[in-house]
């Protein structure tokens, strides 16, 4: 390998760790080194040396401070079912992916450099380095949307089971909680409709445990839409049954719809990469023979 080439990376390491340390030395705060980490509303934060995890605490203020989260980063995160275990967990881990696709970047820029025999420079390792590091950053922060949006999909997935259930139920004139609670086995919307039966036989105000119940899911117009029918149910003393047997009818279909499309996605992917294969396997057979032939015309 090129010496100038891993000087270049060497130099890049040696001046991201550089940056880190200096960044570092005004972002977090040493007041003494007796004191332990505290234990705050966010998450820990470093207040001293003597005592605790001081690498996490380091990555977590420092997260906090190159960008802090906007909007409710705990409301988030417990809507999607607690996908990161705390606010400290989510910001150390932006921390560490940044590290991890920093590096994995330096090693990508070395195999193109290798591969086409040139010399990226310190400048070139250093672009990549950042990009990579960029891109690291901001992977958490998608992972935990595309939990809340997964969490979402079954959330309306057992719907249009748990619906069902609870429709026969109140079809054999049972109460409308007692249907409810026999729907405690069908995932998150089993244990959401469970909550909401238990809570309402203490005498609290159904709109309250309906709030609270929203609290820990995602926002989905569907399950919005089910507990006001629970609530006027509650509060009104409307008979439930048809509106119920029509709405999960409504959910049942839009499964079978979600199933039918997921199926013809499937074959659509199979399709292109069957696809690719032969388009891979036709170029190797109509052009590797033509640059041989050319080659040993001596045109290469």
């Amino acid at each position: 390998m090129d010496s100038t080439l891993i000087q270049a990376i060497l130099l890049g390491i040696l001046s991201a760790i550089g940056l880190f340390l200096v960044v570092t030395s005004f972002a977090v705060p040493l007041q003494s080194a007796t004191k332990k980490i505290l234990e705050e509303e966010s998450g820990p934060r470093l207040v001293g040396i003597a005592e605790g995890n001081i690498i996490r605490a380091m990555m977590v203020d420092l997260s906090k401070r190159l960008k802090p989260e906007t909007g409710n980063l705990e409301e988030r995160l417990r809507k999607s079912g607690w996908f990161y275990k705390s606010i400290a967990d989510f910001h150390a881990r932006r921390m560490v992916a940044a590290l991890v696709y920093m590096i994995l970047s330096i090693v990508m820029a070395v195999g193109i450099g290798v591969a086409l025999g040139v010399s990226l420079g310190p400048l070139g390792a250093a672009i990549f380095a950042t990009g990579g590091a960029i891109l690291g950053f901001n992977m958490p922060n998608r992972a935990l949307n595309s939990a809340i949006e997964k969490r979402r999909e079954r959330l309306l997935r057992e719907m249009g089971f748990g619906l069902d259930r609870i429709s026969l139920f109140l079809q054999s004139d049972a109460p409308l909680m007692e249907a409810l609670s026999q729907t405690a086995n069908m995932g998150i919307f089993g244990k959401a409709c469970a909550q909401i039966a238990s809570q309402a036989s203490t005498g609290r105000p159904i709109s309250e445990i309906i709030r609270v119940v929203r609290e820990d899911l995602p926002k989905t117009p569907q399950f919005d839409e089910f507990v006001e029918m629970v609530r006027i149910g509650m509060q009104k003393g409307q008979e439930m049954q048809e509106p119920f047997r029509q709405r999960a009818a409504a959910m049942r279909q839009r499964l079978r719809l979600s199933i039918i499309e997921a199926g013809n996605s499937a074959k659509i992917k199979v399709t292109l990469l069957t696809s690719g294969f032969i388009l891979v396997a036709s170029l190797i057979v109509t052009i590797v023979p033509v640059l041989v032939l050319l080659s040993q015309e001596g045109l290469f």
